[in-house]
């Protein structure tokens, strides 16, 4: 075989270029392919950390709900003459001139829950097992939830032992002797007309909360005169006892700590939160979780059949969504109804979370119109916006 001439070894020119145009058509792609990875993977991030903050705050706020009116047994006055004009308890929803439910316990509140006075005031006031603060003209929704801690199940769990006269919550409480050890110092107590046919005559039980400062075995005391605890009024409060507690009808339940919860949101700094306030305590507000922009809730009562209003009820929870299906607040101008349902039998809550930055590669979307918080029940669409948005629904079926 003939050699080579030195002049045709290597490579040329044109092989060169080649080589250099292949290699940076790979070099191109392989950068925009992993451009476009770390694209996905921060979206994916930003992402998670949504449906993180969704999956936990939804977690919280549904478990607190499902204890909501633990230990308020009796406490809740069903409608007592049917189609009559008494309607008995009002419904879960804010009542005329931005009051909360007439229902539930009777507490005494002291000038130092900042935020509970703030919605319920001071003195005298009615601790509903739940109350939905239904947001005005479409915004997020506000709920507060009631219930006892390690209380009995029991409907009573001592006999009184002397009469409690009307409007004296300052009197001795005595239980039945030797009742005294199924009760413990610092712990809630609930006075209850436990008859068939209250003394009130209209069934209410009465439901005056209490909190044992002491216990004296010997004498069958349990001491609520104010001096130990704030939640005991050391004076009489006439609407705490609306009727006499008579020793021969009425009985104590041990109610266990009391667990008085708000859930809301606050707009008013960089970003939105979920924030938890507890209203058995003066502590403000707490962030439960970041980026949560809507609240909303709807509840259902099954008060109709498939014939809808006026049709016996079939078991099912009806869905419109309109007006004049089962559910409430899961359209725009729902309007609470009158009687048959002050004690919620589902809750269905739903979450809006938005990403922590705004997101550029959503600025088609952005200047369509058409990526916004979306519209939920009867709450309202947002502006459009850069934000990715995540939403999260669930129902929940109170166990008392």
């Amino acid at each position: 075989m003939r050699g080579r001439r030195p002049g045709d070894r290597g490579v040329t020119l044109v092989e060169l270029m080649i080589t250099m145009v292949i290699a940076g058509l790979v070099a191109s792609s392989t950068f925009m392919f992993f451009a476009g990875q770390k694209q996905v993977y921060e979206t994916q991030t930003k992402l998670l950390n949504v449906q993180q903050n969704l999956w936990a705050a939804m977690e919280t706020v549904t478990r607190n709900l499902r204890g909501a009116g633990t230990g308020m047994v009796g406490c809740v006055r069903p409608d007592p003459d049917g189609a009559g004009v008494d309607n008995g308890d009002p419904p879960p929803v804010t009542g005329p001139g931005n009051t909360p439910p007439a229902t539930g316990l009777r507490a005494f509140l002291t000038n130092t829950l900042t935020a509970a006075n703030t919605l319920y005031g001071a003195g005298a006031a009615r601790i509903a097992p739940l109350w939905i603060q239904n947001g005005a003209n479409g915004a997020p929704d506000a709920i507060v939830v009631a219930y006892g801690v390690g209380t009995s199940g029991n409907f009573t769990d001592a006999r009184l032992g002397a009469t409690i006269p009307v409007g004296s919550p300052t009197t001795p409480v005595q239980t039945a002797p030797g009742l005294t050890s199924v009760f413990r110092p610092n712990e809630f107590i609930v006075l209850i007309d436990n008859t068939a046919i209250p003394a009130s005559g209209n069934f209410d039980r009465g439901c005056t909360l209490l909190q044992i400062e002491a216990i004296n075995a010997a004498t069958n005391l349990l001491d609520t005169d104010g001096t130990a605890s704030s939640w005991n009024p050391s004076t009489n409060v006439a609407p705490l006892v609306p009727f006499a507690y008579d020793a021969a009808n009425s009985g104590i339940r041990n109610f266990g700590q009391l667990n008085w919860v708000r859930f809301s949101i606050d707009t008013t700094g960089p970003q939105p939160v979920l924030q938890m306030t507890r209203l058995d305590t003066n502590l403000g507000p707490q962030v439960l979780a970041e980026g949560i922009e809507d609240l909303q809730v709807a509840y259902a009562c099954d008060l109709m059949g498939a014939g809808g209003p006026g049709s016996a009820a079939d078991g099912v929870l009806s869905e419109g969504p309109s007006a004049a299906d089962e559910w409430v607040f899961n359209v725009a101008g729902d309007v609470p109804p009158v009687t048959g349902c002050n004690r919620p039998q589902a809750l269905r809550v739903t979450l809006i979370a938005r990403s922590d930055a705004e997101d550029q590669t959503m600025r088609e979307h952005f200047l369509a119109g058409t990526n916004r918080k979306p519209a939920v029940e009867d709450g309202v669409a947002g502006p459009p916006d850069l934000f990715r948005h995540r939403t999260i629904s669930t129902t929940v079926y109170p166990r008392n």
